[in-house]
């Protein structure tokens, strides 16, 4: 049973509307921040398929200009019809024209303080950096997707800086949550047992993605994963005081990555996505040969994504090791 009204978009009127329906059983408050008018479709179907899963109280800061100064007070409701159950709410509201205190108001005043607060932060105005900010102190978690929108390093900068500064607020990246596929491609370079030791002996990762959180990301993981620590933007070192040199390049679709290559001493493991998307060609040359093999390149969608980087408990220790990596990673060259 559903139930949709829609108002004017000021406390008072959301407010009224809201405590016309049934209580809700919300294990959650779900806050969404768009204000890129070409993401914001993208973004609502997805917070409305994890709402749709999992109770929660949604709250769509709609900062795209694409609405009429109104809100949209919506119930999801189970239970038969004579006693329908709430199960969820969600209020869309436009604040386009709306100051940072404004919009604070608006999650101080409708969401419960009893549950935890997830702030989907999909900003992609330097301007709405106020709004952000005054957020903070209402937020139990905080999900971003640094290659949501783009292609270069801006934005997982700007995360590694938060990161720095913030300890305190957890915080995931769908961008880092993508990469499950290819860490389970680059385990299959070596497979064999005999190849173990070539771990040991890599001298150079090259990553060819669409958008550079992915290059930057993958890259940490891995060096996390091998005992390397990060010595500069283009460089890592292994326990052995060996250098690896780290090349990127920005090839292929946004949020993927296209193609990975490790070198060692004697001989060059890689995976490349071919001319269908969901399979990798994987080969090595040199001292190490194998002739080419093909994987499937498991597919995640965002949906799915989202509802993982919402719902995971505790601490993302390897994420956490590769953001203290990019702080070395994305330093400015001299």
């Amino acid at each position: 049973m559903n139930r949709e009204s829609t108002v004017g978009a000021s406390l008072e009127a959301i407010g009224d509307e809201m405590a016309r329906t049934a209580a809700s059983t919300s294990t959650m408050n779900l806050i969404v921040w768009i204000d890129d008018p070409e993401r914001r479709d993208w973004i609502l179907e997805r917070a409305g398929l994890l709402a749709e899963k999992h109770p929660s109280l949604t709250v769509v800061l709609d900062h795209t200009g694409l609405r009429s100064g109104d809100a949209t007070v919506s119930t999801t409701s189970t239970g038969v019809l004579t006693r329908p159950t709430a199960f969820g709410k969600r209020v869309d509201i436009d604040v386009a024209g709306a100051d940072a205190p404004t919009i604070e108001s608006y999650v101080n005043e409708l969401c419960p303080t009893d549950v935890p607060t997830v702030l989907w932060w999909s900003g992609a105005n330097a301007a709405s950096r106020e709004i952000f900010e005054a957020l903070l102190s209402h937020v139990t978690l905080i999900v971003v997707d640094s290659s949501g929108a783009a292609r270069d390093e801006s934005r997982v900068r700007r995360l590694v800086t938060f990161h720095a500064q913030h300890h305190d607020i957890p915080v995931r990246d769908l961008a880092w949550l993508r990469l499950s596929p290819w860490q389970d491609i680059i385990a299959t370079f070596f497979d064999d047992p005999g190849l173990v030791e070539e771990l040991f002996s890599l001298r150079r990762l090259r990553i060819a993605s669409g958008s550079s959180s992915e290059a930057l990301y993958l890259g940490s993981w891995l060096a996390s994963r091998l005992g390397w620590t990060a010595s500069g933007p283009d460089d890592f070192v292994d326990r052995n005081g060996k250098h690896i040199a780290f090349e990127r390049e920005r090839q292929g679709q946004i949020r993927r990555v296209q193609s990975v290559c490790l070198t060692t001493d004697t001989s060059r493991y890689c995976g490349e996505v071919t001319d269908d998307p969901s399979v990798v060609n994987v080969w090595s040359e040199g001292e190490k040969v194998r002739p080419p093999r093909l994987f499937p390149l498991r597919a995640i969608d965002n949906a799915s994504l989202l509802e993982r980087a919402i719902l995971d408990d505790g601490t993302d220790e390897v994420f956490e090791q590769a953001l203290h990596m990019l702080e070395t990673l994305l330093e400015p060259t001299a």
